[in-house]
């Protein structure tokens, strides 16, 4: 009897495990999978930034001197009236320093930036040429050789193409600025004001 009920117990367990399979064979049977993919597309507008001082000062440096010019003789009446062919006249007077002078303002402006080329027009022109003191004057030089923009890819003139690098600030194209002032009709010393330039930066 005992062996019976051992038997019966055996097949019991035997019978529980063989459904526990087929269950798990069965929901294997039944589960279903499958893929899809996504293409992402991105579409960017062009844009530029440009980096720009809107003020510039520019302070020259001192300058004073005294240049001997010999000895002179005057012929002297007792009216006092005094001559001489010595006297001091625009052709003795000069001094090397001159009344027009070039200069570059370094690494005043900058762009960054996206276009459909990879590159940027960026041109330069003077709005208002003439600084002024009362009656004393400095002129901007316009045109080309005159005003100028330079890129630190060695391009420059009135107008570039210069290459945009991305957004990144590191990557920024970074420039100068050529310009050439006129002090012949310069009468005064101290601040002079009215000059303007214009910097314009395009995609391309």
């Amino acid at each position: 009897m005992v062996r019976s009920l051992s038997f019966i117990g055996l097949l019991f367990c035997l019978g529980q495990t063989l459904s526990v399979q087929q269950a798990v064979a069965e929901s294997e049977k039944q589960s279903k999978s499958t893929v899809g993919t996504t293409n992402v597309s991105i579409v960017l507008p062009d844009m530029i930034i440009l980096h720009y001082y809107s003020g510039l000062t520019l302070n020259f440096e001192e300058f004073s001197t005294a240049e001997n010019r010999g000895s002179a003789e005057f012929d002297v009446q007792w009216s006092g009236e005094a001559e001489s062919s010595n006297e001091l006249t625009d052709e003795n007077t000069e001094l090397n320093l001159p009344d027009r002078v070039s200069l570059q303002l370094p690494n005043v402006w900058a762009i960054r930036g996206l276009s459909p080329s990879g590159n940027a027009k960026v041109s330069i022109s003077v709005n208002n040429n003439i600084l002024t003191s009362g009656p004393s004057r400095i002129i901007i030089e316009e045109g080309s050789g005159n005003i100028e923009i330079e890129d630190n890819q060695g391009h420059s003139g009135t107008s570039i193409n210069t290459s945009l690098r991305g957004i990144t600030p590191s990557e920024a194209t970074i420039g100068n600025v050529r310009i050439t002032l006129n002090f012949s009709e310069t009468t005064r010393a101290g601040l002079h004001t009215g000059g303007q330039y214009k910097i314009t930066a395009e995609t391309i």
